[in-house]
């Protein structure tokens, strides 16, 4: 399928090789800090690379090396362009001390940060909640699923206020598992979950009892429409990890040359995969309306799904091997299609599949009448 622009620097190659060679022990035994180390080493680690195109080249080649490598790096930039963005205000008027305490660790990859935020698109009551006291915040409940605990140094936290501040969430920082430092009173960090896909993430449940945040650790807080308008635009676009993973299947695709089907199919999906990338990467920097971004990130999606199970079929019985490309891809492609979802794009990926499962019960004497007026 190649990539969308030049390639990348030549320092990223052999980091790109070693981690695709070590994808299957780190599927099972989980990504390891030396691994994002090295990232930071070679310069892929940190401050984004530019232009924006060559950067989604690195998040592509990374999805389609390892999606559990790719996960842990990818979270590092939301909590690095967070933090950054961050400014004194009333009840965060410490933020030039945690910017100063993480933000050039975290730029120059000597930290690595994390995110947990996902649970405030969920519907229903919120959960965690803070409770506005004298200095700080009270937080009480349980996120759960924290991506990259043991190998982070530091963890954006996002939780909906309570009370008064039902309208308002509260972003804060706390050390990760990486740096060693003691928990808060009340937090407690349970074990790894198991997980069908990107199961090297180190990600756990953390359960908030009575935790007391000072308003030192808080670096905003925000409107909750004013942030979910903004995440819904965002969230709409099919993202390089979708398009890395189709690299992959049709890289795996390629390599069964026994069969001339796969080598065909391979070449198609890499056409298809070219169009729906040039489109997606085209509306999300024109800020286009997210309907139509939401229908090429499902379509892209599907893509991906199908290019997966092709890879399967391909590589037959073998495929079934735990440990092996096809498996994991499969598993990979399946996590990207709930991954950073909310309603509206359920919605589209559900009217997609169901239009093909229409098209799938057609009749062959319809499908043949359809070809033909084709």
């Amino acid at each position: 399928m190649g990539p969308a622009i030049a390639p990348l620097p030549p320092q990223a190659s052999a980091v790109l090789d070693r981690i695709a060679d070590e994808a299957a022990a780190t599927d099972a035994h989980g990504v390891q800090r030396a691994t994002i180390d090295t990232l930071a080493s070679a310069g892929l680690l940190g401050a984004p690379l530019e232009p924006l195109s060559q950067q989604r080249e690195l998040a592509e080649r990374l999805a389609m090396a390892d999606g559990s490598v790719w996960f842990c790096w990818t979270q590092h930039f939301g909590c690095m362009r967070t933090l950054g963005n961050s400014y004194v205000s009333e009840l965060s008027p410490n933020v030039p001390a945690l910017q100063d305490r993480w933000l050039a660790g975290l730029t120059t990859g000597t930290f690595l940060g994390a995110l947990a935020f996902a649970h405030v698109r969920r519907p229903g009551p919120p959960n965690p909640v803070a409770t506005r006291v004298e200095g700080g915040w009270v937080i009480n409940g349980r996120l759960d699923w924290v991506t990259s605990w043991d190998i982070a140094d530091v963890v954006m936290v996002m939780v909906r206020g309570s009370g008064e501040w039902a309208d308002d969430f509260i972003t804060f920082y706390l050390p990760a598992g990486h740096s060693g430092e003691a928990l808060p009173p009340g937090m407690t960090v349970e074990e790894p979950l198991h997980l069908l896909a990107m199961g090297g993430t180190h990600t756990r449940p953390i359960v908030f009892s009575d935790v007391r945040i000072d308003d030192g650790w808080v670096s905003s807080v925000q409107s909750v429409d004013a942030w979910i308008e903004r995440d819904r635009r965002t969230v709409s676009d099919a993202g390089p990890a979708i398009f890395g993973v189709i690299r992959g299947a049709v890289a795996d695709l390629a390599a069964v040359t026994r069969s001339l089907e796969a080598i065909e199919l391979a070449d198609e999906i890499s056409n298809v995969g070219r169009e729906l990338r040039s489109r997606a990467y085209a509306l999300a920097d024109a800020d286009a309306d997210p309907t139509e971004r939401r229908e090429i990130r499902a379509s892209s999606l599907d893509l991906a799904a199908h290019a997966a199970q092709a890879v399967v079929v391909a590589c037959s019985g073998g495929a079934m091997l735990t440990g092996t490309s096809a498996e994991r891809r499969v598993r990979e492609a399946m996590f990207l299609q709930v991954q950073a979802q909310t309603a509206e794009v359920r919605a589209a990926q559900l009217r997609l599949i169901r239009t093909g499962v229409a098209a799938d019960s057609a009749t062959p004497a319809e499908v043949s009448m359809r070809t033909t007026q084709v």
